[in-house]
């Protein structure tokens, strides 16, 4: 019981657990970014599908015309870069720089 007193075992402990949550933070800004980056292609696809109806129902109106909105308005806000941002700024929070104990 008494190594478990020591000074040395407690800041073992510490980095260890510093060490686990730097990985978990740096995995998880990893998903973010994959998530943003679906986000976006996404977007962009769902964006396409409205411009084609919209060609092949000209005659009718479009979209809009052939299903009598008044107010047909799509939009799709892309916060794919904001995501992006904010998982540097996430991977900067989590990386410590190494450290030494001088006993």
């Amino acid at each position: 019981m008494w190594g478990a007193r020591e000074p040395i075992y407690n800041l073992n402990h510490i980095i260890q657990l510093q060490a686990i949550i730097e990985i978990i933070t740096i995995e998880t800004a990893h998903a973010l970014d994959l998530l943003a980056g679906q986000a976006t292609q996404m977007q962009t696809a769902i964006l396409q599908h409205p411009m084609v109806l919209d060609y092949l129902l000209a005659e009718e109106g479009g979209v809009c015309g052939k299903l009598n909105y008044s107010n047909c308005c799509l939009k799709i806000d892309d916060s794919g870069k904001i995501v992006k941002q904010m998982t540097v700024g996430i991977r900067k929070l989590a990386h410590v720089p190494v450290q030494t104990w001088k006993g």
